[in-house]
Protein backbone atom coordinates (compact mmCIF):
# COMPACT_ATOMS: atom_id res chain seq x y z
CA UNK A 1 0.00 0.00 0.00
CA UNK A 2 1.23 3.23 -1.26
CA UNK A 3 1.84 6.10 1.87
CA UNK A 4 -0.12 9.06 1.25
CA UNK A 5 2.63 11.33 2.95
CA UNK A 6 5.51 10.11 0.72
CA UNK A 7 5.73 13.39 -1.36
CA UNK A 8 4.90 15.31 1.31
CA UNK A 9 7.62 13.85 3.32
CA UNK A 10 10.13 14.69 0.64
CA UNK A 11 8.91 17.88 1.29
CA UNK A 12 9.09 18.17 4.65
CA UNK A 13 12.83 17.27 4.34
CA UNK A 14 13.72 19.87 1.59
CA UNK A 15 11.87 22.76 4.48
CA UNK A 16 14.03 21.14 7.07
CA UNK A 17 17.34 21.62 4.73
CA UNK A 18 16.31 24.84 4.53
CA UNK A 19 16.27 25.41 8.53
CA UNK A 20 19.96 23.94 8.70
CA UNK A 21 21.42 25.75 6.20
CA UNK A 22 20.10 28.87 7.62
CA UNK A 23 21.28 28.23 11.09
CA UNK A 24 17.51 28.17 12.35
CA UNK A 25 18.20 25.30 15.12
CA UNK A 26 14.44 24.26 15.10
CA UNK A 27 12.95 21.02 12.55
CA UNK A 28 9.76 20.49 11.48
CA UNK A 29 8.22 16.97 12.05
CA UNK A 30 4.60 15.05 11.32
CA UNK A 31 2.94 12.68 13.51
CA UNK A 32 0.32 11.44 11.71
CA UNK A 33 -1.31 13.98 9.96
CA UNK A 34 -0.52 17.11 12.03
CA UNK A 35 2.93 19.05 12.24
CA UNK A 36 5.07 19.65 15.47
CA UNK A 37 8.33 21.86 15.57
CA UNK A 38 11.14 20.06 17.30
CA UNK A 39 13.80 21.80 19.80
CA UNK A 40 15.93 22.03 22.66
CA UNK A 41 13.92 23.45 24.78
CA UNK A 42 12.84 24.91 28.14
CA UNK A 43 10.87 22.35 30.73
CA UNK A 44 6.89 23.17 30.59
CA UNK A 45 5.80 23.95 34.23
CA UNK A 46 4.67 20.86 35.24
CA UNK A 47 7.96 18.78 34.34
CA UNK A 48 10.21 17.46 36.73
CA UNK A 49 13.25 18.24 34.51
CA UNK A 50 15.31 21.30 35.42
CA UNK A 51 17.18 21.98 32.01
CA UNK A 52 16.56 22.49 28.51
CA UNK A 53 16.06 18.93 26.56
CA UNK A 54 14.54 18.42 22.86
CA UNK A 55 11.05 18.37 22.69
CA UNK A 56 8.11 19.04 20.45
CA UNK A 57 5.78 21.96 19.97
CA UNK A 58 2.18 21.59 18.84
CA UNK A 59 1.48 23.84 15.79
CA UNK A 60 -2.26 22.94 15.38
CA UNK A 61 -1.19 22.67 11.78
CA UNK A 62 -2.17 19.88 9.40
CA UNK A 63 0.53 17.82 6.72
CA UNK A 64 -0.31 19.79 3.82
CA UNK A 65 1.60 22.18 1.48
CA UNK A 66 0.03 24.93 3.23
CA UNK A 67 0.39 23.72 6.23
CA UNK A 68 4.05 23.62 6.02
CA UNK A 69 4.86 27.35 4.88
CA UNK A 70 3.13 28.04 8.50
CA UNK A 71 4.65 24.97 10.35
CA UNK A 72 7.90 26.54 8.47
CA UNK A 73 7.54 30.42 9.63
CA UNK A 74 6.28 28.64 12.53
CA UNK A 75 9.93 27.40 12.87
CA UNK A 76 11.91 30.44 12.56
CA UNK A 77 9.87 32.71 14.96
CA UNK A 78 10.33 29.69 17.60
CA UNK A 79 14.06 29.94 17.26
CA UNK A 80 14.49 33.84 17.36
CA UNK A 81 12.82 33.22 20.74
CA UNK A 82 14.68 30.69 21.81
CA UNK A 83 17.76 32.72 20.99
CA UNK A 84 16.49 35.94 22.78
CA UNK A 85 15.47 34.03 25.88
CA UNK A 86 11.97 34.68 25.23
CA UNK A 87 10.26 31.31 24.42
CA UNK A 88 6.66 30.64 25.98
CA UNK A 89 4.61 27.00 26.33
CA UNK A 90 1.99 29.29 26.93
CA UNK A 91 1.89 30.16 23.31
CA UNK A 92 1.50 26.95 22.12
CA UNK A 93 -1.15 25.68 23.62
CA UNK A 94 -2.14 21.57 22.78
CA UNK A 95 -5.56 21.93 21.61
CA UNK A 96 -6.51 24.45 19.32
CA UNK A 97 -9.62 26.66 19.66
CA UNK A 98 -11.42 24.02 17.77
CA UNK A 99 -10.60 21.09 19.33
CA UNK A 100 -13.90 19.31 18.92
CA UNK A 101 -12.98 19.45 15.37
CA UNK A 102 -9.47 16.96 15.82
CA UNK A 103 -9.27 13.88 14.61
CA UNK A 104 -8.48 10.74 16.73
CA UNK A 105 -5.16 10.17 14.97
CA UNK A 106 -4.43 14.03 15.47
CA UNK A 107 -5.02 13.45 19.48
CA UNK A 108 -2.85 9.90 18.90
CA UNK A 109 0.09 11.96 17.40
CA UNK A 110 -0.26 14.40 20.02
CA UNK A 111 -0.62 11.15 22.81
CA UNK A 112 3.03 9.86 21.56
CA UNK A 113 4.69 12.72 21.33
CA UNK A 114 4.07 13.95 24.72
CA UNK A 115 4.87 9.94 26.01
CA UNK A 116 8.37 10.01 24.83
CA UNK A 117 9.10 13.77 26.08
CA UNK A 118 8.25 11.87 29.25
CA UNK A 119 10.53 8.65 28.28
CA UNK A 120 13.60 8.03 26.63
CA UNK A 121 12.90 6.37 23.61
CA UNK A 122 14.48 2.95 23.41
CA UNK A 123 13.91 -0.97 21.76
CA UNK A 124 12.25 -1.25 25.27
CA UNK A 125 10.13 1.70 25.64
CA UNK A 126 9.05 1.52 22.33
CA UNK A 127 7.63 -1.74 22.96
CA UNK A 128 6.03 -0.58 25.92
CA UNK A 129 4.12 2.08 23.72
CA UNK A 130 3.12 -0.44 21.07
CA UNK A 131 1.59 -3.41 23.28
CA UNK A 132 -0.03 -0.53 25.92
CA UNK A 133 -0.99 2.27 23.54
CA UNK A 134 -0.57 1.60 19.69
CA UNK A 135 -2.48 -1.65 18.81
CA UNK A 136 -5.67 -0.61 21.13
CA UNK A 137 -5.30 2.81 19.57
CA UNK A 138 -5.72 0.78 16.25
CA UNK A 139 -9.62 0.24 16.82
CA UNK A 140 -10.65 3.66 16.59
CA UNK A 141 -11.90 5.49 14.18
CA UNK A 142 -8.70 7.16 13.01
CA UNK A 143 -10.80 9.74 11.23
CA UNK A 144 -13.51 11.20 13.26
CA UNK A 145 -13.44 13.67 15.97
CA UNK A 146 -11.95 12.29 19.56
CA UNK A 147 -14.89 12.25 21.72
CA UNK A 148 -16.21 10.05 24.80
CA UNK A 149 -18.31 8.26 22.83
CA UNK A 150 -16.13 7.37 20.47
CA UNK A 151 -14.03 5.73 22.98
CA UNK A 152 -17.16 4.02 24.71
CA UNK A 153 -18.15 2.51 21.67
CA UNK A 154 -14.65 1.38 20.85
CA UNK A 155 -14.73 -0.46 24.34
CA UNK A 156 -17.78 -1.69 24.24
CA UNK A 157 -16.66 -3.59 20.40
CA UNK A 158 -14.42 -6.14 22.87
CA UNK A 159 -15.44 -8.70 24.51
CA UNK A 160 -16.39 -8.33 28.15
CA UNK A 161 -13.85 -9.57 31.35
CA UNK A 162 -11.06 -10.12 28.08
CA UNK A 163 -7.81 -8.60 28.19
CA UNK A 164 -8.76 -6.68 24.59
CA UNK A 165 -11.87 -5.40 26.91
CA UNK A 166 -9.13 -4.61 29.57
CA UNK A 167 -6.21 -3.44 27.33
CA UNK A 168 -9.16 -0.76 25.29
CA UNK A 169 -10.03 0.38 29.11
CA UNK A 170 -6.57 1.35 29.92
CA UNK A 171 -5.67 2.97 26.75
CA UNK A 172 -8.84 4.75 26.21
CA UNK A 173 -8.77 5.98 29.63
CA UNK A 174 -5.16 7.41 29.26
CA UNK A 175 -5.87 8.98 25.43
CA UNK A 176 -9.09 10.66 26.92
CA UNK A 177 -7.38 12.46 29.90
CA UNK A 178 -4.79 13.43 27.76
CA UNK A 179 -7.40 15.33 25.45
CA UNK A 180 -9.26 16.50 28.99
CA UNK A 181 -12.40 14.19 27.95
CA UNK A 182 -14.26 13.30 30.84
CA UNK A 183 -13.75 9.35 30.79
CA UNK A 184 -15.64 8.59 34.20
CA UNK A 185 -17.73 5.93 32.16
CA UNK A 186 -14.50 3.82 32.37
CA UNK A 187 -15.04 2.08 35.06
CA UNK A 188 -14.16 -1.01 37.09
CA UNK A 189 -17.53 -2.62 36.00
CA UNK A 190 -16.89 -1.81 32.31
CA UNK A 191 -13.45 -3.13 32.51
CA UNK A 192 -14.22 -6.30 34.10
CA UNK A 193 -13.05 -9.01 35.58
CA UNK A 194 -9.79 -10.07 33.22
CA UNK A 195 -6.10 -9.91 35.34
CA UNK A 196 -2.93 -10.85 34.09
CA UNK A 197 -1.86 -11.47 37.19
CA UNK A 198 -4.24 -15.07 36.86
CA UNK A 199 -2.21 -18.52 37.54
CA UNK A 200 -0.53 -19.87 34.22
CA UNK A 201 -2.32 -22.19 32.62
CA UNK A 202 -1.86 -25.89 33.89
CA UNK A 203 -2.30 -27.76 30.33
CA UNK A 204 0.86 -27.41 29.46
CA UNK A 205 2.34 -30.19 27.60
CA UNK A 206 4.42 -32.87 28.98
CA UNK A 207 8.46 -32.94 27.98
CA UNK A 208 7.71 -36.47 26.00
CA UNK A 209 4.89 -34.16 23.74
CA UNK A 210 7.58 -31.51 23.33
CA UNK A 211 10.15 -33.98 22.27
CA UNK A 212 7.67 -35.60 19.35
CA UNK A 213 6.15 -32.05 17.77
CA UNK A 214 9.65 -31.18 17.28
CA UNK A 215 10.06 -33.75 14.86
CA UNK A 216 7.07 -32.79 13.51
CA UNK A 217 8.19 -29.55 12.18
CA UNK A 218 9.80 -29.80 8.11
CA UNK A 219 11.32 -27.12 8.37
CA UNK A 220 14.80 -27.19 9.93
CA UNK A 221 15.03 -23.58 11.10
CA UNK A 222 11.56 -23.28 12.73
CA UNK A 223 12.78 -26.98 14.40
CA UNK A 224 16.08 -24.56 15.75
CA UNK A 225 13.32 -21.77 17.17
CA UNK A 226 10.87 -24.23 18.71
CA UNK A 227 13.70 -26.41 20.39
CA UNK A 228 15.37 -23.33 21.81
CA UNK A 229 12.40 -22.03 23.41
CA UNK A 230 11.75 -25.33 24.71
CA UNK A 231 15.06 -25.84 26.17
CA UNK A 232 15.76 -22.28 27.76
CA UNK A 233 12.11 -21.26 28.21
CA UNK A 234 12.44 -17.99 26.56
CA UNK A 235 10.20 -15.29 24.99
CA UNK A 236 9.68 -16.09 21.54
CA UNK A 237 11.08 -12.76 20.43
CA UNK A 238 13.87 -13.23 22.30
CA UNK A 239 15.50 -16.12 19.66
CA UNK A 240 16.23 -13.38 17.06
CA UNK A 241 18.35 -12.01 20.01
CA UNK A 242 20.87 -14.58 21.09
CA UNK A 243 24.43 -15.26 21.17
CA UNK A 244 25.02 -18.80 20.52
CA UNK A 245 28.77 -18.52 20.92
CA UNK A 246 28.67 -20.52 23.88
CA UNK A 247 26.76 -23.51 22.64
CA UNK A 248 28.67 -23.81 19.46
CA UNK A 249 31.93 -24.22 21.68
CA UNK A 250 30.31 -26.90 23.43
CA UNK A 251 29.16 -25.21 26.44
CA UNK A 252 25.08 -25.32 27.74
CA UNK A 253 24.71 -21.15 29.05
CA UNK A 254 23.04 -19.02 26.35
CA UNK A 255 22.90 -15.51 26.25
CA UNK A 256 19.89 -13.55 25.80
CA UNK A 257 20.88 -9.79 24.34
CA UNK A 258 20.14 -6.58 25.20
CA UNK A 259 17.51 -5.76 22.77
CA UNK A 260 15.15 -8.11 24.54
CA UNK A 261 11.77 -7.13 26.67
CA UNK A 262 13.88 -7.09 30.17
CA UNK A 263 17.78 -6.87 28.85
CA UNK A 264 20.69 -9.31 28.93
CA UNK A 265 19.83 -13.04 30.79
CA UNK A 266 22.08 -16.10 30.62
CA UNK A 267 20.19 -18.79 30.53
CA UNK A 268 20.95 -22.57 31.30
CA UNK A 269 18.90 -25.68 30.03
CA UNK A 270 17.22 -28.11 32.79
CA UNK A 271 17.48 -30.88 30.17
CA UNK A 272 20.59 -30.21 28.64
CA UNK A 273 20.66 -33.57 26.34
CA UNK A 274 17.84 -31.69 24.40
CA UNK A 275 20.90 -29.15 23.10
CA UNK A 276 22.24 -32.14 21.06
CA UNK A 277 18.83 -33.81 20.62
CA UNK A 278 17.39 -30.59 19.20
CA UNK A 279 21.11 -29.86 17.18
CA UNK A 280 20.77 -26.67 18.83
CA UNK A 281 24.92 -26.04 18.72
CA UNK A 282 24.42 -25.03 14.83
CA UNK A 283 22.50 -22.13 14.90
CA UNK A 284 19.80 -21.73 12.71
CA UNK A 285 17.04 -18.76 12.47
CA UNK A 286 14.34 -18.24 9.76
CA UNK A 287 13.82 -15.66 7.39
CA UNK A 288 12.35 -13.27 9.76
CA UNK A 289 12.40 -9.09 9.76
CA UNK A 290 13.39 -8.49 12.93
CA UNK A 291 15.00 -4.17 12.51
CA UNK A 292 12.34 -2.25 13.43
CA UNK A 293 9.94 -4.27 14.32
CA UNK A 294 8.23 -4.35 18.02
CA UNK A 295 8.97 -7.76 19.92
CA UNK A 296 5.17 -8.68 19.93
CA UNK A 297 5.60 -8.57 16.09
CA UNK A 298 8.54 -10.39 15.69
CA UNK A 299 6.76 -12.85 18.40
CA UNK A 300 3.52 -13.31 16.39
CA UNK A 301 5.63 -14.79 13.68
CA UNK A 302 6.84 -17.40 15.99
CA UNK A 303 3.21 -18.27 16.95
CA UNK A 304 1.77 -17.94 13.17
CA UNK A 305 4.74 -20.65 12.38
CA UNK A 306 3.52 -23.14 15.34
CA UNK A 307 -0.21 -23.06 13.84
CA UNK A 308 1.45 -23.55 10.73
CA UNK A 309 3.18 -26.63 11.78
CA UNK A 310 0.43 -27.64 13.81
CA UNK A 311 1.66 -27.43 16.64
CA UNK A 312 -1.36 -27.95 19.68
CA UNK A 313 0.03 -25.62 21.86
CA UNK A 314 1.52 -21.40 21.88
CA UNK A 315 5.17 -20.96 22.09
CA UNK A 316 4.89 -19.17 25.30
CA UNK A 317 3.38 -22.68 26.60
CA UNK A 318 7.09 -23.86 26.67
CA UNK A 319 8.62 -21.07 28.53
CA UNK A 320 5.55 -21.67 31.05
CA UNK A 321 6.88 -25.89 31.04
CA UNK A 322 10.08 -24.25 31.40
CA UNK A 323 9.22 -22.77 34.58
CA UNK A 324 7.04 -25.84 35.67
CA UNK A 325 10.44 -27.33 35.52
CA UNK A 326 12.17 -25.14 37.89
CA UNK A 327 9.54 -25.75 40.57
CA UNK A 328 9.79 -29.73 40.23
CA UNK A 329 13.99 -29.54 40.07
CA UNK A 330 13.50 -26.84 43.34
CA UNK A 331 15.68 -24.57 41.58
CA UNK A 332 15.41 -21.24 44.20
CA UNK A 333 12.74 -18.53 43.03
CA UNK A 334 15.41 -16.10 42.91
CA UNK A 335 17.51 -17.98 40.34
CA UNK A 336 14.64 -18.93 38.26
CA UNK A 337 13.14 -15.76 38.08
CA UNK A 338 16.80 -14.49 37.06
CA UNK A 339 17.03 -17.10 33.90
CA UNK A 340 13.57 -16.43 33.03
CA UNK A 341 14.08 -12.67 33.11
CA UNK A 342 11.84 -10.91 34.91
CA UNK A 343 11.76 -9.99 38.70
CA UNK A 344 11.31 -12.09 42.20
CA UNK A 345 7.93 -10.44 42.78
CA UNK A 346 6.37 -11.34 38.86
CA UNK A 347 7.86 -14.79 38.79
CA UNK A 348 6.19 -15.04 42.01
CA UNK A 349 2.79 -13.84 40.98
CA UNK A 350 2.74 -15.62 37.79
CA UNK A 351 3.39 -18.81 39.12
CA UNK A 352 2.20 -18.77 42.54
CA UNK A 353 -0.35 -21.71 42.16
CA UNK A 354 2.57 -24.09 41.33
CA UNK A 355 4.71 -22.81 43.75
CA UNK A 356 2.63 -23.14 46.38
CA UNK A 357 1.98 -26.66 45.46
CA UNK A 358 5.00 -27.03 45.60
CA UNK A 359 5.93 -25.69 48.97
CA UNK A 360 3.19 -27.98 50.44
CA UNK A 361 4.17 -30.87 49.05
CA UNK A 362 8.23 -30.14 49.83
CA UNK A 363 6.79 -29.81 53.37
CA UNK A 364 4.52 -31.94 53.45
CA UNK A 365 7.32 -34.83 52.01
CA UNK A 366 10.29 -33.61 54.79
CA UNK A 367 7.32 -33.90 57.76
CA UNK A 368 6.69 -37.76 56.75
CA UNK A 369 10.49 -38.55 56.08
CA UNK A 370 11.54 -36.72 59.21
CA UNK A 371 13.07 -39.27 61.97
CA UNK A 372 11.96 -36.90 64.80
CA UNK A 373 8.37 -37.26 63.27
CA UNK A 374 6.03 -38.27 66.28
CA UNK A 375 4.37 -41.82 66.09
CA UNK A 376 1.14 -42.56 66.81
CA UNK A 377 0.65 -44.68 69.88
CA UNK A 378 0.36 -48.47 69.52
CA UNK A 379 -3.44 -49.44 70.20
CA UNK A 380 -4.25 -51.91 73.04
CA UNK A 381 -6.62 -54.22 72.86
CA UNK A 382 -7.84 -56.58 75.19
CA UNK A 383 -7.24 -60.00 75.49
Amino acid sequence: MTDPFEKFDLVLQQCNQRLKAASVRVRVERKGQSLYARATLPPKNNSDKTRPFQQHVPLNVKATPAGLKRAEAEARKIAAAIDLKQFSWADYPLRSKKAENQTVADWIAAFEVNYFERHKRTPRSNSTFLNTYHYPFRRLPQSQPLTAAVLERAIKATIPDSCPRSAMCRACKALGQFAEIDVIFISKELKGTYSSNKPAPRNLPEDEEIQRYFHTIANPNWRWVYGVIATFGLRPHEVFHLDTQGLEQGGDVLKVLERTKTGYREVRPLHPEWIDEFGLRQKRLPNVKVDGRANIVIGGSVSHSFGRYKIPFPPYHLRHCYAARCIRFRIPVSLSARWMGHSVAVHTRVYQAWLSKSVEQEAFEQAIQSPNRPQPPRPTYPE
